[in-house]
């Protein structure tokens, strides 16, 4: 799967946006090639500040194994914004899930939609005859070939976020699925096979009732991280790659020179550097921070992947391993002489 943020709204009017490009919520923001340079200065206060040190967020992938993978940043859902509550539901109603998170500061919601290809899935719905009509204290059990799998009907879920008790159940290649409800202690009802891709309604007593999802909408085609050396305009010739994003008021992006330059000088590395000014003043701006190496304009293609919540955070150095592969994203505070340690080791 593939998150892509499409809304980041701050609730004090500061900020709107609709892609990642246009959202303003961090000291410096993406905006459109048009001016003197792509990137932005914007307006600091109190609630820029943040309590977690601009922590990237954490998403797990369940693996057949059934063991997980930490997957938040090559699936697109590192933002570095204070998140407050989650919620996971299928907002548009094509049977996929979408991921709406509120923050402490803007940008105070984030919705995130998936992209990636999708199995098949149903949700259930169920109400009660019997003590809770909104069935609270419930479990659906789903069998498939795969094995049995259990759902509590969850009317909260995390700090304080309240969700909506619908049941979602996501069955891969699966079309079909065998569905019982345990309403309550001592009460379990079969609802036989139901079919995927269809949002069903179980009522205490045996009824049932289905409407289809909605197709999916197409969507947009979106950037992709450049996870090879050649989207960065590099070219693989058995030696790992170091890949600046730099620009010229960036300090520290000043105090990486030295080391990459050695780096470009001994040979043992490609080193590169992608501006982020337009192409006409890149090689004067360059040379405000002394840079010998080559060096072209940052692309927003190549840009609009890394940047976070709308934010492309400077210092950032991309290290391709000796096969051109993508191996480390050192952002600013930590250490790329650590970082070009561990990549070149045998």
């Amino acid at each position: 799967m593939y998150w892509r943020q499409v809304l980041a709204l701050s609730l004090q009017g500061r900020s709107t946006g609709r892609t990642p490009s246009q959202a303003s919520s961090s000291p410096y923001a993406m905006v459109g090639a048009t001016g003197p340079s792509p990137l932005r200065r914007v307006g600091r206060t109190g609630f820029e500040q943040s309590f977690s040190g601009w922590e990237p967020k954490k998403l797990w992938m369940q693996r057949p194994d059934g063991t997980f993978e930490e997957c938040a940043y090559t699936d697109g859902f590192s933002s570095r914004a204070d998140g407050r509550a989650l919620v996971a539901q299928d907002l548009d109603g094509d049977g996929d899930q979408e991921l709406l998170m509120l923050n402490r500061a803007r940008p105070r919601l984030q919705l995130f939609v998936n992209e990636g290809a999708v199995g098949h899935a149903l949700e259930v719905r169920l109400r009660a005859t019997g003590g809770d009509r909104e069935a609270s204290t419930a479990t659906v059990r789903v069998r498939t070939a795969a094995g049995t799998r259990a759902f509590p009907v969850l009317l909260a879920r995390g700090y304080v976020s309240a969700v909506d008790p619908t049941v979602h159940v996501g069955l891969g290649p699966e079309e079909q699925a065998e569905v019982e409800v345990t309403w309550r202690p001592g009460v379990t009802e079969s609802f036989g096979v139901l079919a995927a891709g269809r949002r069903w309604s179980l009522t205490e007593g045996g009824s049932k009732d289905s409407t289809p999802f909605t197709p999916r909408a197409p969507r947009p085609r979106h950037p992709k991280l450049p996870l090879e050396l050649e989207q960065v305009g590099g070219t693989k010739d058995g030696r790992p790659a170091a890949v600046q994003l730099f620009a010229s008021w960036c300090k520290p992006c000043r105090e990486e020179v030295p080391l990459l330059s050695r780096l470009a000088q001994e040979g043992r590395w490609q080193v590169r550097g992608l501006a982020a000014h337009p192409p006409e003043q890149v090689r004067a701006e360059a040379a405000k921070l002394s840079i010998t190496y080559p060096v072209e304009s940052l692309s927003e293609e190549v840009a609009e992947p890394l940047s976070v919540g709308g934010q492309l955070a400077l210092p950032t150095v991309l290290l391709y391993d000796a096969t051109g592969r993508l191996a480390r994203v050192v952002r600013g505070g930590e250490s790329l002489e650590a970082a070009l340690a561990e990549v070149d080791s045998p």
